[in-house]
């Protein structure tokens, strides 16, 4: 009996889409819905389903950059309403689409198409590639950070600052602290530079976090340093004297 997970933000189109596929398509086992991206992600690790009907907009992971998550043995049918999106998707080697509202007629279609597939050996994943700018650089979108006993999946846009704590790396947000065993180093080059800037060898901030910055009355060799102040935070973070100049003009 194979697994489906379906992805869908609008709780009513979410519902309808389940409804349809178990008339239609009763041996198929809906093992779990999301509302979001990051659930999504979370879903698919913890489910690992045979089929995926993902939509393509959607908060928090949009999902184009949901499917670079999804293995190359699991069929993903794209649900949109932007039917430019999915016809491409589809040419590059979706399992298929679907374009909102989605019909009775054309689900039967898809359902013959995915089990089709699903007779025949797995197809590989082109449509992964479809949605990378190959000049482009791919940044983390979200991590996996560790608070406690629980595993946290965390948006790399809310973290306010990464911090070298030992073995792991300090994930601080404005809903608490988590940890990651990446070392400071081998993060920084995953992380936008148009958002993210090192100023110690021990610490990377969110520029869009920043308050101001101040000198400080403890500097070293070249007088003055610098300390960064975050919106609506009370600690200080220093900029070390190497990574001062970028600093000089904020």
């Amino acid at each position: 009996m194979p697994n489906a997970l379906i992805v869908e933000d609008e709780p009513l189109l979410r519902a309808e889409l389940t409804d349809q596929l178990r008339v239609l398509w009763p041996e198929l086992h809906i093992a779990g819905q999301a509302e979001n991206g990051i659930d999504a992600v979370a879903c698919i690790d913890a489910l690992k389903p045979d089929i995926v009907f993902l939509d393509i907009q959607m908060p928090g992971l949009n999902g184009m950059e949901v499917a670079r998550h999804i293995p190359e043995s699991c069929q993903v049918v794209f649900v949109t309403a932007y039917a430019d999106y999915a016809l491409a998707a589809f040419d590059a080697g979706a399992a298929d689409y679907l374009v909102k509202p989605v019909t009775t007629a054309r689900l039967l279609q898809t359902i013959r198409r995915l089990k089709s597939r699903a007779a025949a050996s797995p197809p590989p994943a082109v449509w992964e590639k479809l949605f990378e700018q190959e000049s482009a650089p791919v940044y983390l979108k979200w991590i996996k950070a560790s608070s406690g006993n629980t595993v946290r999946l965390v948006m790399v846009s809310e973290v306010l600052y990464f911090q070298s704590d030992e073995k792991y790396t300090r994930v601080v947000t404005e809903q608490g602290d988590a940890l990651i065993r990446l070392p400071i180093k081998s993060l920084l080059g995953q992380l936008d530079p148009q958002l993210f800037a090192q100023i110690h060898r021990s610490a990377i901030i969110n520029l869009q976090a920043v308050d101001r910055i101040e000198r400080s009355e403890h500097g070293g060799r070249g007088g003055a340093g610098l300390e960064v102040i975050l919106k609506g935070r009370s600690e200080r973070l220093t900029v070390s004297e190497a990574f001062t100049r970028q600093f000089r003009q904020m």
